[in-house]
């Protein structure tokens, strides 16, 4: 309790309070107005929100959701530099500063600088592929598929994650590396074996297809690779979405991942890590409030009850992603111009079409496009 005595201790109290009421105001309003425009398709109105960058313990989180935001108006440029920006702070945050660890222990966690939970920071790489790919882009789509297949080998107990692994095997895919292409599709196998992908060559079964043998394209034929984010209205997600081309239909898709589960599993594996830390930040807080209340019964007590009130878990998350990812890779026409979506429920009524023209790029024999279905 040196601290305490270096002032009065009714000043101390004070300043305690005043600093702890003051600790991230500003940034969580602009990140909640930038998140209701987004969400009502006010894409425009989103990006100005966010324009002035904050330089506080949310700076990356506002990077992410600011790029998300680019990213859905097509500026893959813009897009891209929050994104590259937010993963070069990410790993400068990895060892966090003495001032606000030293928060963390008398306030909660979300004084801290906001790093995600780890899928989140392999989304970052797995949507820096998607803007490099939405660009053809394909050898920087490969070094993003890379760090996300680096991501994913020591999970430490924390969920894995089957369209991570599909995106970082497509671009390697793309650029000609087989091998791993087929060790991350291997990886898809393992965590969605519900989703029939093909382990060598990363396309999907359908029911009758035989299982003991690789999924091949016809001779000559083109194939579609359209990576889908189901989003919804009003909490009705999408089960999943059907391609057309010139009024045929070419295939549907199959989703990989949910996002509400892998924020369920990795806040589950969370609060195993910082049970310990609560205990601490607790008996620390006590600490204080006893040092208060012996010099001043009223303000202890109030310091108390603050201390005790702002005894809260982190709750900032990456809210700008998607309900769930999918894929759907279909054979298409050599002259693909441009396609449907029919994004379906699971009763298979269409809750929305899409016409999508761009973006659409084709390297050898695969087009490769991307789409959500709301904004």
């Amino acid at each position: 309790m040196k601290i305490l005595e270096l002032a009065p201790i009714r000043t101390c109290g004070l300043l305690l309070v005043l600093a702890l009421l003051g600790i991230g105001c500003a940034s969580p309003i602009a990140l909640n107005a930038a998140r209701r425009n987004f969400n009502n398709g006010q894409l425009e109105e989103a990006d100005k929100v966010l324009a002035p960058l904050p330089n506080d313990q949310n700076k990356v989180l506002t990077l992410m959701e600011r790029g998300m935001i680019r990213h859905v108006r097509r500026d893959y440029t813009n897009s891209t530099a929050d994104w590259l920006t937010a993963v070069r702070l990410e790993k400068e945050l990895e060892v966090n500063s003495i001032t606000k660890a030293g928060a963390s222990m008398v306030v909660n966690d979300s004084t801290l600088a906001f790093r995600g939970y780890p899928f989140e920071q392999t989304y970052l790489h797995v949507y820096l592929a998607k803007n490099y790919l939405a660009v053809g882009q394909w050898s920087e789509a490969g070094v993003e598929a890379r760090s996300v297949a680096l991501a994913m080998e020591n999970l430490d107990g924390f969920p894995d994650d089957a369209f991570a692994h599909y995106m970082a095997g497509f671009c390697l895919e793309l650029c000609g590396d087989d091998s791993n292409a087929a060790m991350q599709y291997r990886q898809v196998a393992r965590v969605a074996p519900e989703s029939g992908i093909d382990e060598t060559t990363g396309r999907f079964r359908s029911a009758s297809s035989p299982t003991n043998h690789p999924v091949a394209l016809p001779a000559n034929a083109c194939e579609l690779v359209c990576f889908l984010d189901f989003d919804g209205y009003a909490g009705m997600v999408p089960y999943s979405a059907a391609i057309y081309a010139n009024g045929q239909l070419l295939g549907t898709s199959r989703t990989l991942t949910s996002i509400f589960q892998l924020q369920t599993a990795s806040s589950e594996r969370m609060a195993t890590r910082h049970a310990a830390k609560t205990l601490s930040r607790l008996a620390v807080k006590g600490a204080i409030a006893i040092a208060v209340w012996s010099r001043d019964e009223n303000l202890g007590f109030f310091t108390g009850l603050l201390l005790l009130a702002l005894e809260d878990n982190d709750m900032r998350r990456w809210e700008t992603l998607p309900a769930k990812l999918a894929v759907a890779r279909v054979p298409c026409p050599s002259d693909l111009r441009q396609f449907d979506v029919e994004f379906r429920s699971y009763s298979g009524q269409v809750s929305r079409r899409v016409t999508v023209t761009a973006p659409l790029f084709r390297k050898d024999r695969v087009f490769v496009s991307i789409c959500r279905d709301n904004p």
